[in-house]
């Protein structure tokens, strides 16, 4: 079961590739939309020791059907939220105004993308 571990950069995104393919994750296709989407060229073997860890770590189920699909069986959603958690936690000693102050700060927030975070802390707020 999975116990809200940190996942390494490399299982990172290879997780995020089997969220998005959703149904059809098959290691070839995973292997294939690593080097596509992210530019990273593995060998098939590392690929499958990605996928093997996440399984373990309780990211993954599998079933056959001529070959092995991954599921996932963490949501993408719930990782983020913990991750984020985790983010405020240790950079911020807990401190998530801080952290939205950062985030606002960032020199790359277009003004939209600016009142999108004050307005998901004010709605926040409100519950």
């Amino acid at each position: 079961m999975y116990e809200k571990v940190i996942l390494s950069e490399c299982e990172m995104v290879t997780m995020r590739c089997v969220w998005n393919l959703g149904k059809n994750a098959t290691a070839f296709n995973v292997i294939n939309m690593l080097a596509e989407d992210y530019g990273l060229v593995y060998k098939e073997t590392t690929v499958y020791t990605f996928l093997k860890k996440l399984k373990e770590k309780g990211f993954l189920d599998t079933f056959r059907r001529g070959v092995t699909y991954y599921v996932p069986r963490v949501e993408e959603s719930v990782y983020l939220k913990e991750m984020a958690k985790r983010l405020v936690n240790f950079w911020y000693n807990g401190n998530a105004a801080d952290a939205a102050e950062a985030v606002l700060e960032g020199e790359n927030l277009t003004r939209k993308e600016q009142k999108q975070v004050r307005d998901a802390l004010k709605k926040t707020g409100e519950s």
